[in-house]
């Protein structure tokens, strides 16, 4: 019992793996042929497996696309769920914010990759992923603490009254070009004299830069 109980432990863990390698696979597939011109045979070639493997986890394309766009929506859900309820100054929260995101972006350098095509193409499946889980959303006008949060800080005057969801978006996509254009120029930046610690230096800076430009837009002087 012991044996066959290690064996599908082992087996559960492969097919993990191969379906991670499929999606990572699939990633780089959308990103550079889009949604429409992406192919299942070549996503199986980049995974290396066969066709019917990839079939039989994900059936056709498109639920190959959704279910990328659903591991990355929850990683964004699980790192944002986790940011501490402490009561912090409105800087330390937007701080905290950008930091839940370029973890995701650092950890897993092919997602900004498809959250850029995806806005570009207009967002629409991602969107339609956002209104099937709204009641998970840290950000939601209902239930989300992060949106009670910034609600709060408005209430005792720290900070400006704005559009919550317009500033998280800002916060945000002001960090994403940078690590995707870094997932994008990879290996490639060296040719250029670009090292790994230059490019991370670049995108440390940038998150001061963000965080000064939006302390100058919505903290109350």
């Amino acid at each position: 019992m012991a044996g066959m109980t290690g064996g599908l432990i082992v087996a559960e863990k492969d097919e993990i793996k191969t379906k991670d390698r499929i999606l990572k696979a699939a990633i780089d597939e959308f990103v550079e042929y889009g949604f429409y011109g992406a192919r299942t045979q070549n996503i199986a070639n980049r995974a290396k497996v066969n066709k019917a493997m990839l079939h039989y986890y994900f059936r056709n394309k498109e639920n190959i696309y959704d279910e990328t766009l659903k591991t990355l929506f929850f990683k964004v859900m699980e790192k944002l769920n986790n940011i501490s309820d402490e009561p912090v100054e409105p800087e330390k929260k937007m701080d905290q914010i950008l930091d839940a995101f370029m973890e995701i972006f650092t950890d897993s350098t092919f997602y900004p990759k498809l959250l850029l095509y995806e806005i570009i193409r207009g967002g629409d499946r991602l969107a339609k992923l956002v209104r099937e889980n709204l009641l998970l959303i840290p950000v939601n006008p209902l239930t989300g603490k992060i949106y009670k949060y910034f609600k709060n800080q408005m209430k005792t005057g720290k900070i400006k009254r704005v559009n919550i969801y317009h500033l998280l978006i800002s916060l945000i996509a002001q960090v994403v070009p940078v690590y995707g254009a870094k997932a994008l120029i990879g290996d490639k930046a060296k040719l250029f004299g670009i090292g790994d610690m230059a490019l991370n230096k670049f995108v440390r800076d940038r998150k001061k830069f963000v965080l000064d430009i939006m302390k100058e837009g919505v903290l109350k002087k």
